[in-house]
């Protein structure tokens, strides 16, 4: 009966299944990693790219080191080969490695890190190493002197020498560690096994099984420089997105900053809207209680005058707030119907002629003839165009001049706006100046800053339909804010253009 470690049982049998399927598995993993070093596969390109750049940093001079070597080896063996085998030996060496490392420096210099050109570059390099590594070891073939055991024992001792210092400079990329392995084991046994002398036969064992002794350096030296170059790539993915993650936290800390200040001036400027108009109901209301002028009717009258408008005022200012608090809460809803829109512009150039003339600022029109009728939130475009108009009285100095405009691009869009002559806006503030609580730098030189809603009601409410804003301003020489609706919100536009046709 066979004991289970006799040969032939079935654990015997069953442990060289195991060692046949772990050799096939590892020899099938080593095949696929040089097949890939060569061919990668897509979002592996990273790896076969830096491979062969740590490769070519390592290996940069070898090609222009190697004729010097290749002539002491040549002069090593003038004993034994002739000296015009010698020299024509050296000079191809040479001019070989000339020619590589013309190629080696234009490939260098090619641009671009895709998987098509990682490809090509990765096969270039395995093509060129596979030339100079057959021209190197070339020395077993030329420098080979039969029957000399001394000359066949200096070049299997430079050809296992240079076996070990190309495995430590080839084994980061697959394909061309594998070449330097074939390439150098050839030549190592292809004369000394089939040689009648004892000497080089035993010259090709140990050369077998110092080959086989490199194999296990060449799988060790290559993970671990897989695992580097991959430890090296999470690092740099690591810093990347720290380096990311804080120019966030400082973009958002500067934006919590400026929200801070803005939100300052916003309520130091509240203080002032609201309190002016109150103080006028407050006081004028005070002066009515008491019939402070007995029984004049018209003062009385006059006073009521004041105080509706300062009521006015108010609500325009609490309209405002609650409008901005709609668009931003995204509960912004329209009320839609065909609007139109030359009677909207009519309507507030009304309402701000007084105010206009009072600071001595000329309140024009420039209106395309036929504009259409939008279909819109008729409360949101007054508001839209009342804010421009109010912001640019404001901020226009006396002699100035406020033109409203408005027309059909050639793209179909409406464009309206407002144009002036007054301060102007740094191009520092323009950044900001359709955020919440937006007012830019030029408010200090005016006493009338305002509450800074304007114009991010203007943005808000163009955006609510579908349009946007445009400034261009430049400092002492005025602003134009233009809004854009798209022409879907057209009506009565094609019969006008066809009947101006």
């Amino acid at each position: 009966m066979a004991s289970a470690n006799e040969p032939g049982s079935p654990t015997s049998w069953q442990s060289v299944r195991r060692a046949l399927s772990s050799a096939t598995a590892s020899l099938r993993t080593g095949w696929n990693d040089v097949v890939r070093s060569v061919h990668p596969l897509a979002g592996e390109e990273w790896l076969t790219d830096a491979q062969m750049q740590l490769y070519r940093r390592s290996t940069r001079h070898s090609t222009l080191l190697l004729p010097i070597g290749a002539f002491f080896v040549a002069l090593a063996n003038r004993q034994w080969i002739s000296s015009s085998t010698r020299t024509t030996w050296w000079i191809a060496i040479a001019a070989i490695c000339v020619a590589l490392d013309l190629t080696w420096r234009k490939l260098d210099r090619m641009p671009g890190h895709s998987l098509e050109a990682v490809r090509f570059r990765a096969r270039c390099y395995t093509a060129m190493s596979f030339v100079f590594l057959t021209a190197w070891c070339s020395m077993g073939v030329f420098l080979w002197a039969p029957a000399e055991p001394i000359n066949h024992m200096l070049i299997v001792l430079i050809l296992a020498c240079s076996l070990a210092g190309s495995i430590a400079l080839n084994a980061v990329h697959p394909a061309m560690a594998a070449l330097v392995f074939t390439v150098h084991v050839s030549f190592l046994l292809g004369a000394t096994w089939f040689s009648d002398t004892d000497i080089d036969r035993t010259l090709g064992e140990l050369s077998a099984v110092y080959a086989l002794l490199l194999i296990g350096q060449v799988v060790a030296l290559n993970a671990s420089m897989t695992k580097m170059l991959r430890l090296e790539r999470d690092r740099a993915g690591l810093v990347h997105n720290l380096q990311h993650a804080k120019i966030e936290s400082d973009r958002e800390r500067a934006r919590a900053a400026a929200a801070s200040r803005t939100k300052s001036q916003f309520l130091s400027n509240m203080n002032h809207e609201l309190r002016t108009p109150m103080n006028a109901i407050l006081g004028f209301s005070e002066l009515i209680k008491s019939k402070a002028f007995g029984d004049s009717a018209d003062k009385y009258t006059e006073y009521a005058g004041i105080i509706h408008d300062s009521g006015q005022n108010l609500l325009s200012l609490i309209n405002d707030m609650l409008d901005l608090a709609k668009i931003e809460g995204g509960k912004m809803y329209l009320r839609e119907n065909e609007v139109n829109f030359s009677g909207v512009i009519g309507e507030v150039v009304d309402s701000n002629a007084a105010k206009a003339e009072s600071s001595g600022i000329s309140l024009k029109k420039n209106l395309q003839r036929g504009l259409p009728r939008l279909f819109a939130d008729e409360r949101a475009i007054q508001q839209i165009v009342s804010n421009l108009v109010s912001n640019a009285i404001k901020f226009t100095p006396p002699d100035g001049t406020v033109t409203l405009f408005a027309q059909v691009e050639g793209d179909g869009r409406l464009s309206f706006g407002v144009q002036d002559t007054g301060i102007g806006i740094s191009n520092e503030d323009q950044k900001n100046i359709f955020e919440r609580f937006g007012g830019g730098r030029h408010d200090v030189a005016t006493a009338d800053k305002g509450t800074g809603l304007g114009l991010a009601i203007v943005k808000g409410f163009a955006e609510a339909h579908d349009g946007e804003v445009k400034l261009e301003s430049r400092l002492g020489e005025g602003t134009r804010v233009t809004v854009f609706m798209p022409a879907a919100r057209l009506r009565g536009l094609t019969t006008q253009l066809k009947t101006a046709s």
